[in-house]
């Protein structure tokens, strides 16, 4: 009885949730084994681990500077960036 209770502990404590928004890097051991998309998801606890990340489309707003122009005159410029992930892997482990 104690065994199954044991068991029923781990199952439980692997079960991971990826939301529709993001996607899961699951990793065993450190080394990268497959891309987890949305649902449930089980791994092995203290084995396996997995990396959530957002995939939809995300802004950073970027602080106004100001810049003095090629003729000599102040101007300021502000700008907002949009992006999004595509390729969830590569933004983790390819980043610079």
């Amino acid at each position: 009885m104690p065994f199954l209770i044991f068991l029923i502990f781990i199952f439980l404590i692997g079960i991971r949730i990826v939301r529709p928004t993001e996607k899961g890097l699951i990793e065993r051991l450190g080394k990268y084994k497959k891309t987890a998309e949305q649902g449930f998801h089980w791994i092995i606890p203290g084995i396996d681990k997995i990396i959530k990340v957002n995939v939809t489309e995300n802004m950073v707003d970027v602080d106004p500077q100001k810049i003095i122009t090629s003729d000599d005159l102040n101007a300021t410029v502000d700008a907002v960036v949009y992006f999004r992930v595509t390729d969830p892997q590569k933004a983790i482990y390819n980043a610079d």
